[in-house]
């Protein structure tokens, strides 16, 4: 997973120009329901499954993303 990719969608969700890869999403203006937007956008745009808490856990892009590659081919937090 690429960082610019997820780097777009938190610039989308939290309706920013541009997100530094290691800004926090809640220092951004993030805030419960965007982050339930943020999880939905990016299971939908990447294909993956991940949920509330890894971006909880992992709340930058350079963190989430880190973790995404990290994780088996087959995927999921679950």
């Amino acid at each position: 997973m690429r960082e610019q990719q997820v780097s777009e969608i938190w610039a989308e969700v939290l309706a920013l120009p541009e997100v530094d890869v290691d800004a926090n999403f809640y220092d951004l203006g993030g805030h419960s329901l965007l982050l339930i937007e943020l999880v939905g956008r990016l299971n939908q745009k990447l294909g993956i499954e991940t949920d509330i808490v890894t971006v909880l856990e992992h709340p930058t892009v350079v963190e989430f993303t880190a973790h995404w590659n990290s994780l088996p081919a087959t995927g999921g937090d679950r």
